[in-house]
């Protein structure tokens, strides 16, 4: 879905539903400020407008992407069976899963905890 909404809306009009709640009510940017009009900006393969818009944006949409190629492999090997016990397949993916999150996200993590 996020792939949709970044391809539905452009980053030049700036016309998306979704506003950032600590940003309205803080008027304060944060880390993830123009993140939408980034994402917006990649799957335009606009990558510098992307990177000025946000600059982690293009660490954060591979996090995706290769989250969503990954959910699909889990579904087709599961669907199959071609590992067997879905345990085999699902335990792998959430520890994958999770060092990805904390690499990817570091910068965020770092803002959150004060590092």
């Amino acid at each position: 879905m996020i792939f949709i909404y970044s391809a539905a809306f452009s980053p030049e009009k700036g016309n998306y539903p979704v506003k950032s709640s600590y940003e309205k009510i803080t008027g304060q940017p944060t880390l993830s400020t123009g993140m939408s009009r980034a994402f917006s900006s990649i799957v335009r393969f606009n990558f510098d407008e992307a990177l000025n818009y946000n600059r982690f944006s293009i660490r954060i949409f591979i996090f995706f992407l290769v989250q969503f190629f990954m959910r699909i492999f889990i579904l087709l090997t599961t669907r199959n069976n071609l590992f067997g016990e879905v345990k085999y397949i699902v335990i792998p993916d959430a520890i994958i899963s999770a060092v990805m999150l904390l690499i990817f996200f570091e910068p965020f993590w770092r803002e959150l905890f004060y590092i």
